[in-house]
């Protein structure tokens, strides 16, 4: 739920085409306002106007939004539309099926892909090297494997990686893994990836034949709860980590396999409840995953990395400005 909202209207008379292109961003923020200023300045013939309530959205006459979310109601007042800009990579806060249905482009940022892999190999390592388990137990003195206790981590080399979503994220996954194994694995959807060793043909397959299971599948229509409690019962005893949508999981399922400890251990950083401006403070599930001791709990900052905090807004104003000069028609 966003605090602070921004529309902008941006009207283009070129050569006797007229667009309306509608912007809706989260805040007005000077780096915004800097971005329109050049936008300006590369498309002088274009009238820009800007509104800061949510309240003052009107899809009604754009042809083209850039906006962070979209209900179906909004999308089928909006007649004219043609395109849809998103500022990050997740398009679950749209209706997709409503959109294909009109054949609209949808045209959303990967700027980030690389930190959303850093992240899931850091719960891997983190998992499997028993990282946050013997941070604990030292500030209470206990040192661990070194004075008797043969509770020892396990190294993510020469592992069996099987990788459940093969797109911008998963690609950059394999390419984080080069260093610590050849045995990288995905489904098979006819066509070849670099450092990718096996293809199998079902999730079934694929889940048996690994040691760590990555998940970075977006959610649709397709993809919810596609892993249930048949696929996680073939993860008995291994690791899963999941940086795509928490809902492509079956949330129950989860729970218990971690619970029975069918599940080795899980790093998940994306989930069912997330708070909100009114609940700041909340769960991540109606199941107490905080209880339990196999699951590393990441709130989903994976984009959030101090270095690159404009990336995805800069990158689709780019797209944008490409789409003005008719550079992504084919696309």
């Amino acid at each position: 739920m966003l605090l602070e909202s921004t529309y902008l209207g941006y009207h283009l008379i070129k050569e006797g085409i007229s667009m309306l292109v509608s912007i809706y961003l989260w805040k007005e923020l000077d780096h915004f306002k800097n971005a329109i200023e050049n936008l300006r300045k590369e498309f002088p013939e274009v009238d820009i106007k800007t509104y800061f309530t949510k309240d003052e959205k009107d899809y009604k006459n754009s042809d083209v939004i850039l906006a962070v979310d979209m209900t179906i109601e909004e999308a089928k007042k909006a007649t004219n539309m043609k395109a849809i800009f998103v500022p990050y990579t997740g398009l679950d806060e749209f209706p997709q099926k409503y959109l294909k249905e009109r054949k609209i482009k949808i045209y959303h940022s990967y700027a980030k892909s690389k930190y959303v892999a850093e992240r899931a190999l850091t719960l891997a390592l983190g998992i499997m090297g028993k990282i946050t388990e013997y941070d604990k137990d030292m500030r209470k003195g206990n040192w661990g494997p070194r004075t008797g206790n043969k509770n020892r981590w396990e190294t993510l080399f020469d592992k069996r990686c099987a990788l459940l979503g093969i797109g911008h994220i998963g690609q950059n996954i394999t390419a984080l893994l080069k260093p610590f194994t050849s045995e990288i694995y995905t489904l098979d959807r006819g066509k070849s990836y670099p450092g990718v060793k096996k293809y199998f043909k079902t999730i079934e397959e694929l889940a048996e034949n690994c040691d760590v299971f990555f998940v970075s599948l977006p959610l649709n229509e397709n993809t919810e709860e596609i892993i249930d409690e048949k696929i996680l019962d073939k993860l008995k005893g291994k690791y899963l980590i999941n940086v795509g949508r928490g809902k492509t999981i079956e949330e129950k399922a989860l729970y218990e396999s971690l619970k029975n400890k069918k599940l080795k251990g899980a790093g998940i950083e994306v989930w069912y409840d997330y708070p909100d401006r009114i609940k700041k403070e909340c769960f991540p599930s109606k199941y107490p995953f905080q209880e339990l001791e196999n699951i590393i709990m990441s709130p989903h900052i994976a984009t959030f990395v101090k270095e690159d905090v404009w990336i995805y807004f800069d990158d689709i104003m780019e797209q944008l400005k490409s789409y003005i000069k008719k550079e992504l028609e084919n696309k």
